[in-house]
């Protein structure tokens, strides 16, 4: 499979107004959270964001939840695999996404084996690789997040915030009903 795939969109500036309307409107304390992941009311949000299900609807993706990824300091985020069961999420630059990297890398079995499992505080197992090497790892994709891309979260990735990155960083991460796996499919 591969880490990601982009998907067009006619009207990613609509979105982003919208969702940073709706962020600095009704949940502004969203944006000082030390938490990278932050699930939001998913209904309220797509009542006050036409334009995000239209772009949905042309891909013909049924929306299930969103989160937003907030990225507030320059440590980036260390390598992880997300919780399961989603694979296949939508990620959408919201805000600041430019001078940043998610990164994606092949973890051997030897390190993948002697990593336990976290548990998210929602009660889902994930992966955290810290003080991983870098260097014993082959990356498989590289990408500066300034279009809708479908993502591979259950590949090893990582952020990097780089020097000239404005912070904070805010993505939309979406997740279906039909989970869009065929756009990852090499």
């Amino acid at each position: 499979m591969k880490p990601y795939h982009p998907l067009e969109c006619n009207n990613l500036s609509d979105i982003q107004s919208q969702v940073m309307n709706w962020i600095t409107t009704n949940h502004p304390s969203i944006l000082e959270s030390d938490s990278l992941w932050n699930k939001v009311n998913t209904v309220d949000l797509v009542r006050n964001t036409p334009s995000l299900i239209e772009f949905l609807r042309s891909h013909d993706l049924k929306l299930r939840e969103t989160a937003l990824t907030i990225q507030r300091t320059r440590l980036g985020t260390d390598l992880h695999i997300d919780e399961l069961p989603v694979t296949a999420k939508v990620n959408i630059p919201i805000h600041n996404t430019r001078h940043s990297l998610n990164r994606w890398y092949n973890v051997p079995e030897d390190i993948l084996s002697k990593t336990e499992p976290s548990v998210s505080e929602f009660g889902k197992k994930f992966y955290w690789f810290e003080d991983v090497d870098y260097s014993k790892l082959e990356m498989i994709g590289e990408l500066e997040l300034l279009e809708p891309v479908v993502f591979n979260s259950h590949m090893a990735h990582n952020i990097i915030i780089g020097d000239q990155c404005v912070l904070p960083r805010v993505v939309l991460t979406c997740m279906f009903f039909n989970e869009p796996l065929h756009y990852l499919r090499s």
